[in-house]
């Protein structure tokens, strides 16, 4: 509603005039000199009404508008040098005690990319990482999906109001976040999926993680930016290497050849913030196994086995194995070692 506030840093504003209150009652000659967008506006405003709707409109949607000096404000966030001035969250308290990783990537992922999401979001979600992404389509839509499946607290950071679902297909998702997890705006109530509030909302994706993950992004996306925010913010980058080929990975690639942290699983995201896996905290549970990985994972109860041995013990095909084996090994769920053995990891 202020017309350049978000020039102005929040923290920098309350340290010198103490209060919200005293930042009015100095008038606009005392920011004269930083932003006159800013000045003008605070000797203009006098939207008050508006203030009161949108309180108003918060409440009916069960929607918290946590400012910047607020115990709930999220420590990581208010320690960047452009926080906002307010967040709007839905659903549950952002859980400030979880180590934050923010999982991104493009909106067009292959079915490689999409995979990756998903695994890394549910491994890291096991380990005890709070899951924190764009709620975009493509691979932010699978990190999402893959923390819940695990149990895990996810966080969404949204480009347009709190209240508004966006893309209008993840409505199923919005609501489970808002169950389980948290969503986050800096926009006001009922604010459109404008193009330019997107890149912007991607300094809170950075901001609030400890580090981020790039899963598949081709040289041009918002996922990069993503990254950059996090480097200048001196938070670690990580990217999954892809195809030499792929366009889809040409952004990923590029960051790895730049210095970003090469990972091929969670476990390696998981060292490198000295995130205590799940299997090593006695507190927290296994993750829900069912079908087939159920099946191998009882077979492996007593300890190693060789893949015929498994086939055998569970009756599943073999080509149905290697897809299957596959997947929990992203997951963290099993380790082969040589010879074909197979051992459980958990």
């Amino acid at each position: 509603m202020l017309k350049g506030i978000e020039r102005m840093n929040a923290g920098t504003l309350l340290e010198t005039f103490g209060s919200p209150e005293e930042i009015f009652a100095a008038g606009a000659k005392a920011f004269a000199g930083s932003s006159a967008a800013f000045a003008r506006s605070m000797k203009e405003f006098d939207a008050w009404d508006r203030v009161e709707k949108e309180i108003e409109s918060a409440g009916k949607h069960n929607v918290r508008i946590v400012p910047f000096d607020d115990p709930g404000f999220p420590a990581l966030l208010r320690k960047t040098f452009d926080p906002p001035c307010l967040l709007y969250m839905k659903g549950n308290e952002y859980r400030e005690e979880l180590p934050a990783v923010a999982i991104v990537g493009t909106r067009h992922p292959s079915h490689y990319g999409l995979r990756m999401a998903e695994t890394l979001g549910s491994e890291l979600a096991c380990s005890g990482a709070l899951i924190v992404s764009g709620m975009a389509r493509g691979c932010d839509t699978a990190a999402h999906k893959g923390a819940l499946s695990a149990g895990g607290f996810t966080a969404a950071v949204l480009g347009t109001g709190v209240d508004k679902i966006y893309p209008g297909e993840s409505k199923k998702l919005y609501e489970e976040i808002a169950e389980k997890g948290v969503l986050i705006s800096e926009y006001p109530m009922s604010t459109p999926p404008l193009p330019y509030n997107f890149p912007r909302r991607n300094r809170i994706i950075s901001g609030l993680s400890l580090g981020v993950v790039v899963v598949e992004a081709p040289q041009r996306s918002g996922s990069l930016m993503t990254a950059r925010l996090s480097l200048e913010y001196g938070r670690d980058v990580f990217a999954v290497p892809g195809q030499a080929t792929s366009v889809k990975s040409s952004g990923t690639n590029k960051l790895i050849k730049e210095g970003a942290a090469l990972v091929e699983n969670a476990a390696d995201v998981a060292a490198a913030l000295s995130i205590i896996p799940y299997r090593q905290a006695g507190n927290r549970e296994r993750p829900v196994v069912e079908g087939d990985e159920a099946l191998f994972l009882d077979a492996l109860e007593d300890g190693p086995m060789h893949i015929e041995g498994l086939l055998e013990r569970t009756g599943v095909s073999a080509a149905r194995a290697a897809t299957v084996l596959l997947d929990m090994e992203l997951k963290g769920y099993v380790e082969q070692k040589p010879g074909k053995q197979f051992v459980r990891r958990f």
